[in-house]
């Protein structure tokens, strides 16, 4: 993947994270688009999780040797979504843009966040809210997200990136999982890139994986990166 290419793709992949476009799966048989609000018997997500709390799940998934790579806390990330990349982005269509902005802002003020290195170029995002109901409202949104952000624009100011959206089928541990794949081109290149997110209560764990030789494989290997920080989070 070109340096471009992988540039936008990184900018597509962290808006799509923190915006969530995905199709909705529950996992033990529930209806596409089931919501889930943190129970007494949820394992993980009852409540929101502190930076620290997030940061330490990704040291324990990178003793499990599922994380290889650099690990960046809330402090470090949150002045990153402050640059002129995320701040100064216009989005096309205003339907896709209306989604993705309103839901990207609400949750840069409100979530607590941690990014991890799955090797030299894969990645796995964490974000946890006060309520549930932010990622419920996602959830909820997320038919409607498939056909307003079937294509998309994105443009920072440095050059346009052109995105396509679509669903593929995914299943983690985590009561919903949505997942898709995205095609983005820039200038004279392409790249494709895979996500795969488990939402449980008040955490959504998200697994980009860039330039799939096969999809299938970074579907499984998404899954299991999901897996594995919900399991470590299960002991927080």
């Amino acid at each position: 993947m070109k340096n471009s290419i992988k540039a936008g793709a990184l900018l597509v992949a962290g808006v799509i994270a923190l915006s969530g476009c995905g199709s909705s799966e529950g996992t033990s048989g529930s209806a596409e688009g089931e919501t889930s609000s943190p129970t007494p018997t949820l394992a993980v997500g009852q409540n929101q999780y502190s930076a620290d709390e997030l940061e330490d799940a990704l040291k324990a998934a990178r003793e499990d040797g599922v994380v290889t790579g650099d690990i960046e806390n809330d402090g470090m990330l949150r002045p990153q979504f402050e640059e002129s990349s995320y701040k100064d982005l216009t989005i096309k269509p205003e339907q896709c843009a209306a989604l993705l902005s309103s839901t990207f802002d609400r949750k840069i003020q409100d979530g607590n966040l941690a990014f991890g290195g799955l090797n030299d170029s894969d990645v796995v995002t964490l974000v946890s809210y006060k309520d549930a109901s932010v990622l419920e409202e996602q959830v909820d949104a997320s038919g409607q997200a498939l056909t307003d952000c079937a294509e998309f624009q994105m443009d920072n100011g440095m050059g346009q990136i052109n995105a396509s959206l679509e669903k593929i089928d995914a299943s983690t541990e985590a009561p919903v999982t949505q997942a898709y794949r995205t095609t983005i081109g820039a200038m004279d290149s392409q790249g494709t890139a895979v996500h795969v997110m488990g939402i449980s209560g008040t955490v959504q764990v998200s697994a980009t994986l860039f330039d799939p030789a096969d999809v299938d494989g970074a579907v499984a290997d998404g899954e299991e990166a999901v897996n594995a920080v919900l399991a470590a989070l299960d002991k927080k």
